[in-house]
Formats: C-alpha cells, sequence, structure tokens
C-alpha cells in the first residue's frame, strides 16, 4: 500500500488549485461587455452618436419653428425647456461613457462633438448662421464616427491589402456614378 504524505497531499492541491484558477481567470463569457472591451466602447461610442442626433435634432427643430412661428410658438416652446435639460444631460452622460472607456484621440473627438453641438444656439434669428452651426455639428460628428471607425479597427489597416483594395474599388466606383 501507498501512502501519500500531508506535504505531496497539500502540493498537490496546489497545483491543482493554480491551474483551476488560471483557467478561470482566462474565462471570457462572450456576448457580455468588459471596461475597455471592443464591445464596451462600441456602445459608448453608439450611445455618443446617439445623444448628439437627438440634441442636434432637438435643436435644429426647435430653431426653426422658433423663427418660423415666432410669438405664437414661444409659449410651446417655454414647455420644452425641461426636455431640454434632459437631452444636455444625457449627451453629458455619453461624454463621460466615452472618457471611461475610449481612447485618447476618440475622447478628443468626442468632446469637440459634444463643444459643437453644445454650441448651438438655439435663439439664432439669422438662418445663415444658424446653418454654419448646424454644419459644424454635422463634421463633427463625421470625424467623431471615423475616429470610431479607426479605434474599433473597422477601417482597412495597411497589411490588409486585399481589403484596402476592394475599399479602393468600391470608392472608385462610387466617385465615377
Amino acid at each position: 500500500m501507498t501512502f501519500i504524505t500531508p506535504g505531496v497531499a497539500s502540493a498537490g492541491i496546489k497545483a491543482t488549485g493554480s491551474v483551476a484558477s488560471a483557467l478561470i481567470g482566462r474565462y471570457r463569457p462572450t456576448g457580455i461587455p468588459r471596461l475597455g472591451s471592443k464591445e464596451d466602447r462600441a456602445q459608448a461610442y453608439r450611445r455618443l452618436l446617439d445623444a448628439s442626433t437627438h440634441s442636434f435634432h432637438y435643436a435644429y427643430q426647435f430653431a426653426h419653428l422658433q423663427r418660423e412661428a415666432g410669438r405664437a410658438a414661444h409659449k410651446l416652446l417655454l414647455g420644452q425647456v425641461p426636455q431640454s435639460w434632459e437631452i444636455s444631460s444625457e449627451l453629458i452622460s455619453a461624454l463621460h461613457g466615452v472618457r471611461l472607456c475610449g481612447s485618447v484621440h476618440v475622447i478628443a473627438a468626442a468632446e469637440t462633438l459634444v463643444a459643437a453641438t453644445s454650441d448651438m444656439e438655439l435663439n439664432e434669428k439669422s438662418a445663415d448662421r444658424f446653418q454654419r452651426q448646424a454644419q459644424a455639428v454635422v463634421t463633427a460628428q463625421g470625424t467623431f464616427l471615423d475616429a470610431c471607425r479607426e479605434d474599433l479597427a473597422y477601417t482597412a489597416r495597411w497589411w490588409q491589402v486585399l481589403r484596402r483594395r476592394k475599399e479602393r474599388r468600391f470608392l472608385a466606383e462610387q466617385a465615377g456614378r
């Protein structure tokens, strides 16, 4: 009969425990975002894009109604001020989400987008000036979206020769139309 000494038994338990803990530590269930993961960043970026689009739409609608209806719509517009605060808080909250898990260049683009969105003057009387403000928001959204695509590796990398060639061919066909 063979007896296992307590030292050998404890060494075996420790070895088994360390292997099991290593396997458990590497376990990453799919579909559950982790802070800073690609899924988590994509969700934060999407949230900021949605919030900025919602804020832009609200500001555009508010300013257009203000210019077109004038004083007749003033009471109606005053009733929507709390909604404006909710939209602004959602935009800032989404920015903080990007600051939490985004990369530096995406955070810079996000801050530019929020600044451009916040700079839209709801009481702007000049339609041309308001249109320039709206164009600045659209440009900032495009810049933010491009930074997000780059960060999430949705754009072709330099070593992906076939993918880049297909993209160039598609863009050339689009420009030729």
